[in-house]
């Protein structure tokens, strides 16, 4: 866990570390923007500095996706939006802050989303974990029942230590899923014996795909999904449906 005055990456005091600790939220925030402006204009890097810098980017995101949780969340149950003559943290975040109403709405999510899983939350704050993977885990876990999602977060966090790949973290969680299923009261067999793809053929060999999947069928179909038809950046113009096509054929591939 996070502890504040700790550095993140040494674990000491931050006068201990390389950088003096800042004394007040303003100059924590303006520390930041400095050091990523600083690094914004460097140009000389060797590529041993730039490879490192972008797994370090990384972490640094993974940090502030948690640091930002932490402030709206108390900036929320305050009602702090009040003062500015705002009804909601969501519409505070899209005038004071100039982003998307979209944008607001993730920061929104990722709120809700941490105060659910505690330990994803803890591991965002130390770099341990990447933004995109903390939100496909936790959109595994909550699949399960609420019972089972803070041990699953636990286990799929100590697999993805271990060198876990996300197709590997997805398996697993298929596996946390079987194990902790609550049985069929009906005698129904969730449409086992109704499975069915059909693929039919059209002009110039393109294809149609309909059909009825079993429940772990599709969670795997939707993991794949997930974990492959993620936009590839601020260029990327397909739609949600033209990205998991290609999801789907670069699976198959």
């Amino acid at each position: 866990m996070c502890v504040p005055g700790q550095s993140p990456v040494t674990g000491l005091p931050l006068g201990a570390a390389m950088w003096p600790a800042p004394l007040s939220a303003a100059a924590a925030v303006a520390m930041a923007q400095d050091a990523l402006s600083w690094l914004a204009a460097a140009n000389d890097l060797t590529a041993a500095e730039r490879a490192e810098c972008l797994r370090g980017l990384e972490r640094v995101e993974s940090v502030h996706t948690a640091a930002q949780s932490a402030v709206l969340s108390a900036f929320s149950v305050a009602g702090d939006c009040e003062d500015d003559g705002h009804g909601s943290a969501r519409s505070w975040l899209k005038w004071q802050t100039q982003v998307t109403g979209a944008a607001a709405a993730g920061a929104i999510g990722w709120m809700r989303r941490l105060k659910e899983h505690r330990a994803l939350s803890d591991a965002l704050a130390i770099g341990r974990v990447s933004s995109s993977w903390a939100r496909q885990i936790c959109d595994w876990s909550d699949k399960l029942p609420e019972a089972a999602r803070g041990d699953a977060d636990v286990i799929m966090l100590a697999a993805a230590d271990g060198g876990a790949e996300l197709a590997d973290l997805a398996d697993l969680a298929e596996e946390v899923r079987q194990r902790t299923a609550v049985p069929d009261q009906d005698g129904d067999d969730n449409g086992f014996a109704d499975r069915s793809v059909r693929l039919d053929f059209h002009y110039r060999g393109a294809g149609k795909v309909d059909g009825d999947l079993t429940p772990q069928c599709a969670a795997a179909l939707q993991a794949v999904l997930d974990a492959l038809g993620k936009k590839a950046g601020s260029e990327d113009i397909r739609s949600q449906r033209q990205r998991d096509h290609d999801a789907l054929e670069e699976a198959w591939r």
